[in-house]
């Protein structure tokens, strides 16, 4: 069966298209930290994940008598920062800042929308804003409580190493 010219064209710039689209929902992602000791450091990001525990126990509902917590964790790619990161947990480094920041400006330009998460009465006040564009987080007095490297197969079946680090701190501010 003959595929004429145009079709392939046309399949061509189907997948040229899906993956520049694929490209920009990654989003572009840095971290950079500020430890108490040493330099500020950047790293580019795979992806993170931001949480807000309750001070409350999960079985019960009844104040545990813990403070709420704020946890991120991130993924990149295994590189010179991993043995940085290690030595800092191992240490309980204290970092003044750690920054999230989607580097992405092409969904507009941020807006002056600024939240600051804390706990009052049991109940988290400011989860962020729910509009798109880009975005910042900004963690104060943060510990790195865990770090994994993984192996794993990219989609054409090559081996690739990657990272995950849980950062908690004490405060957070978001802001679009």
């Amino acid at each position: 069966m003959k595929v004429s010219r145009d079709f392939w064209t046309l399949l061509v710039l189907c997948l040229l298209l899906g993956s520049v689209a694929s490209a920009r929902a990654a989003g572009n992602y840095t971290l950079t930290c500020e430890p108490a000791r040493g330099d500020a450091f950047t790293i580019v990001l795979t992806g993170f994940n931001f949480k807000v525990t309750g001070a409350t126990e999960s079985a019960s509902g009844a104040a545990a008598g813990k403070r709420s917590g704020f946890e991120m964790s991130v993924r990149f790619a295994l590189n010179k920062d991993y043995e940085a990161l290690v030595s800092m947990a191992e240490d309980n480094e204290v970092m003044r800042s750690c920054k999230l920041t989607d580097s992405d400006v092409s969904g507009g330009m941020p807006t002056s929308e600024n939240v600051t998460g804390k706990v009052k009465n049991g109940k988290v006040k400011g989860a962020g804003p729910a509009s798109n564009g880009p975005f910042q987080w900004i963690l104060t007095n943060a510990t790195i409580t865990s770090i994994s490297a993984i192996g794993s197969e990219n989609a054409s079946g090559a081996p690739e190493s990657s990272v995950q680090a849980t950062i908690e701190a004490q405060k957070y501010t978001f802001t679009q």
